[in-house]
């Protein structure tokens, strides 16, 4: 996406923006920092060259300072007026800003708010109304007009337009694309007979959308219609775009060089193919939007790819493998094409080199091409080196290959169905497979795309976040670095090694740091760049709108950078005291924390480890009580645990003005290191009532200075052992067991030795003899039946 637009970011619509300590804090005068929640944007669109008054619902909305729009085109032009529930907000529309789907947040002294959609398009708006589900009542609209509309129950939303003999009339919904609910839209435009002129569902262009456009054979009235396929309108809001303007389906070629000109044909239109000059984007975009020029200008744009190599110097393919083209130009390049006529594939050829590592992947339905590819690439002796049909998440195809012979090698494009059009264009794309590495934050729930997403860092404290990093190709190891970061704030996060694919980032912000936000970006680089000299790196965040049955997501949007605030103090700060001895494997540490508190503020604060090294488990969460400042909070560690020293960090969260608000610990060291020694305790018998001694084996590994205690652990009710001491020099560790006549009969199976050795005077808890076997029998003399599960 295109950087923030205007200079609206962090500026402030109160009488300056407050700043305090953590300690000494008065709850009756401070404003502490709190998310505000932001539920629907109300209209959900409007006309580009205008301003346009909206009504932002939610909660926590008073304190509302500015807005992030993630692409170009759109500013905050002032408040008109805000409580907690609403805001009303003017929105100023450039005149060239990008028509279609745009993503903003709303920003609060105290917070930042989930993404929301606000739709741009080429016309002024009128509201639908009703009664106009029936010809007889159509509502008249002019053409060249949105309509703003909502659908209640089985709903047929009517309207009646003027056309001329000749003319273009056509329809485009948004719907779907709002991501308000499961909704399905469904436009047919009928003559004045009732004969249905033209009708739609969904497009491979717009999704669950559709857009319907013809050439209007008489003068007369039209009618246009617009319900849920189901007939189940719920409320369903949407745009409807009625006009004279174009609607091309897809551009061929679809994608070129970054920072060049495409000679485009815009295709599918009922009134001819348009060809008009493309300038692509100056770096390369996976997706960039471009919307035709001139009179009839469509109402949302046609998709192309900005890649970093050319395009192939050929643009003809062939039926056969044998017949086909050979691209001259070298990889990497792009080859674009269209798959014309049906059950016939398309061929061409490209020298290739013995050793290379190549990816193919075919760009089709991403871009609005109706083609359901099916990719195949061939030896030069025409054997198959690879064939596939979708690849991960989409319906476009996508295969690696490993060049066994240098020689011309043959791609094969083919419709899974067999189908071909003037539509069905593709775009393919040879390079040699490269290290990248694709960053995000993990959800912190399931159906939760946004919780902890931002960085909202109160001023005097800190926030964390778990960055993913998906790696493709690179097991370097990788630093992070946060370009764009607000005044005030640094970020902190470890090295990681190749073995790793996740990393917690801790933010922290100055006392004084101004209350203000930014939009920023994550990159990865390799500590070593000799150990990956193309590597490349982007952030990924989704947001999945709409999910329907079998759970498949139904409408999605994404942004690639992260929205970054300083926001007021909380009224609570928690740090971890750093341990000054390992974690080992096998064992066990329970980290202290502690709270600080603002004067007045008692409420629980739950605190969760944000992310744990290989091997090591936590609890799910854990409160610090009301009125209380410190917990223990406990880690193990399993035998196969990684022998390292990782940084971690804590979340801790608290309900603050009705919302829940979150801070994180410092990043802490936290080694973990081999265990000391290990133990094995043999199969032990004792008659209930009477003693033995329990012997553990001792098998040392790290000599330990002085003593340490050593503990029997999980023996049954009515059983003691007394602790005993143990050196480095000791070979077992024997215990007195004491039996009574409430200890329970049988084989008890989960007996263990707990072992601390002292260091740095902290406890360094080793748990070894795991599984252990204490077997009581009953007395001699008495009925082996008395004894439950002990067998003879």
């Amino acid at each position: 996406m295109a950087a923030m637009r205007g200079a609206g970011i962090g500026m402030c619509f109160r009488n300056g923006c407050r700043g305090g300590l953590i300690a000494g804090l008065s709850l009756a005068t401070a404003a502490f920092a709190v998310t505000p929640a932001l539920t629907t944007v109300t209209p959900t669109g409007g006309q580009r060259g205008t301003s346009v008054e909206v009504t932002l619902r939610g909660d926590r909305l008073a304190d509302m300072q500015d807005m992030f729009f993630y692409q170009e085109g759109i500013t905050l032009q002032r408040v008109v007026e805000a409580t907690d529930k609403q805001v009303k907000a003017v929105f100023a529309i450039a005149p060239d800003c990008p028509l279609g789907e745009h993503l903003l947040r709303v920003r609060t002294a105290g917070g930042i708010s989930p993404l929301r959609l606000f739709f741009v398009g080429p016309f002024a708006a009128v509201d639908e109304k009703e009664p106009n589900n029936t010809r007889d009542k159509a509502q008249p609209v002019s053409l060249n007009t949105t309509v703003q509309g909502a659908m209640a129950g089985e709903d047929v939303d009517t309207f009646v337009v003027e056309a001329k003999a000749g003319q273009r009339l056509s329809l485009e919904i948004e719907g779907a694309r709002l991501g308000r609910t499961m909704f399905d839209p469904h436009l047919a435009i009928q003559d004045e007979t009732g004969r249905v002129v033209a009708a739609s569902d969904d497009t491979p262009l717009l999704g669950h959308d559709g857009f319907v456009s013809v050439v209007v054979p008489a003068a007369g009235r039209y009618f246009v219609q617009v319900h849920d396929m189901a007939y189940a309108g719920n409320g369903h809001v949407y745009r409807l775009h009625v006009g004279d303007f174009s609607r091309p389906a897809i551009a061929l070629p679809p994608g070129g060089q970054a920072g060049t000109k495409l000679e485009a044909r815009f295709i599918g239109d009922p009134a001819g193919d348009v060809v008009q000059a493309v300038r692509l984007p100056a770096a390369p975009h996976p997706k960039f939007g471009y919307t035709p020029e001139g009179a009839g200008a469509t109402t949302s744009p046609n998709w192309f790819r900005a890649s970093a190599f050319p395009n192939a110097d050929v643009a003809t393919t062939s039926p056969t493998a044998a017949t086909a083209p050979v691209v001259g130009t070298a990889v990497p390049f792009a080859f674009n094409g269209v798959l014309a006529q049906k059950g016939e594939p398309a061929f061409f050829r490209f020298n290739a080199k013995q050793g290379q590592n190549l990816e193919v992947q075919v760009f089709a339905r991403r871009l609005g091409s109706p083609l359901d590819s099916v990719l195949t690439v061939l030896s030069p002796k025409g054997a198959t080196l690879g064939n596939n049909d979708d690849a991960s998440g989409n319906p476009d195809s996508s295969l690696r290959v490993k060049i066994a012979e240098t020689g011309v090698h043959a791609v094969k494009i083919a419709d899974q169905l067999g189908r071909g059009s003037p539509l069905y264009v593709y775009r393919v794309e040879i390079t040699e497979v490269s290290p990248a590495i694709t960053l995000s934050i993990p959800d912190t729930a399931r159906y939760d795309n946004e919780t902890r997403k931002s960085i909202v860092v109160p001023r005097g404290n800190r926030f964390a976040v778990l960055m993913n990093l998906n790696r493709d190709a690179s097991n370097s190891e990788l630093q992070l670095a946060f370009d764009g970061l607000p005044e005030g704030v640094s970020a902190v996060s470890d090295r990681v090694p190749g073995s790793l694919s996740a990393v917690p980032v801790v933010f922290e912000a100055a006392a004084d740091a101004p209350i203000a936000g930014r939009l920023l970006t994550p990159v990865a680089t390799a500590v070593d760049p000799a150990t990956a000299p193309h590597l490349t790196s982007r952030f990924r965040h989704t947001v999945e709108w709409v999910r329907i049955q079998n759970d498949t997501v139904y409408t999605r949007s994404e942004v690639n950078r992260i929205a970054a605030a300083v926001v007021e103090e909380l009224p609570f700060k928690v740090r971890v005291v750093e341990p000054r001895v390992p974690l080992v494997q096998g064992g066990e540490m329970s980290l202290r924390l502690v709270a600080e508190r603002a004067e007045g503020f008692t409420d629980p604060i739950t605190v969760k480890m944000l992310w744990n090294p290989p091997g090591v488990t936590s609890p799910p969460d854990l409160v610090i009580p009301k009125n209380e400042t410190t917990v223990e909070y406990k880690l193990n560690a399993n035998a196969k645990a990684e022998a390292r020293t990782s940084k971690i960090a804590l979340i801790a969260s608290a309900t603050v003005k009705g919302g829940l608000a979150h801070v994180s610990t410092q990043l802490a060291a936290l080694e973990v290191a081999p265990a000391f020694l290990f133990g094995k305790i043999a199969l032990t018998k004792v008659e209930r009532g009477q003693r033995v001694k329990l012997v553990c084996a001792l098998e040392q590994k790290v000599a330990f200075e002085g003593p340490a205690v050593a503990r029997l652990v999980g023996l049954p009710n009515g059983t003691t052992a007394e602790p005993v001491e143990i050196t480095k020099d000791s070979a077992e560790a024997v215990f007195d067991v004491v039996t009574t006549e409430k200890s329970p009969l049988g084989n008890h199976k989960s007996v263990f030795c707990s072992v601390v050795v002292k260091k740095n005077e902290e406890p360094i808890t080793h748990v070894i003899a795991t599984g252990s076997v204490l077997r009581i029998d009953p007395p001699r003399g008495k009925p082996v039946a008395v004894a439950e599960g002990v067998k003879p």
